[in-house]
């Protein structure tokens, strides 16, 4: 790895750590740079602003996540496999809750930058199948709107929440 690739991969789980502790609006760029000993101008060569650094942190959270559910993946449709990648991403979310709230808020108005990695997670679903794209469009739609209800209420813990998706998805079916 080289020393820039180093230097990107240490303010980026700086930036993290920060976003986890501290909350997304409560950390500055200058805190970044500050915990990764780097300059202010070193974080910006590397993200032109904090919310990329949200989303660089976002995806690769969620590649590992999704990857290591891919190599357990047994099921046969689409809507099985939606609930096998919940069972996965849901706690991620649900242990972080005023993380991910700060997260989904600052990347609403930015949702078009994730287009890329919702549409490849989309074909996964329906395993590219571009006749089932819409069903796909629609389980996503449930999907996050059961996240959002379950990230708004305090009480729910992540089984509760994947049994409220699971009953959703029933009524599709």
């Amino acid at each position: 790895m080289t020393k820039r690739a180093q230097t990107k991969a240490k303010i980026l789980g700086t930036a993290w750590q920060l976003f986890t502790e501290k909350g997304y609006e409560q950390t500055t760029t200058r805190d970044i740079a500050a915990h990764a000993q780097v300059a202010t101008g070193t974080v910006f060569s590397h993200f032109p602003n904090k919310l990329d650094l949200l989303k660089a942190g976002l995806e690769g959270k969620l590649a590992t996540l999704l990857q290591q559910a891919s190599q357990s993946d047994q099921s046969t449709s689409p809507t099985e496999r939606l609930l096998h990648y919940a069972h996965a991403l849901y706690p991620f979310y649900l242990s972080q809750r005023e993380f991910s709230k700060a997260l989904f808020k600052a990347l609403l108005w930015q949702s078009q930058s994730l287009d890329p990695q919702l549409n490849a997670f989309k074909s996964l679903l329906v395993n590219n199948n571009e006749e089932q794209r819409l069903y796909a469009d629609l389980i996503m739609d449930v999907y996050f709107m059961t996240l959002l209800e379950g990230l708004n209420d305090d009480a729910i813990d992540s089984a509760a929440l994947l049994t409220r998706l699971e009953s959703k998805l029933g009524l599709l079916r």
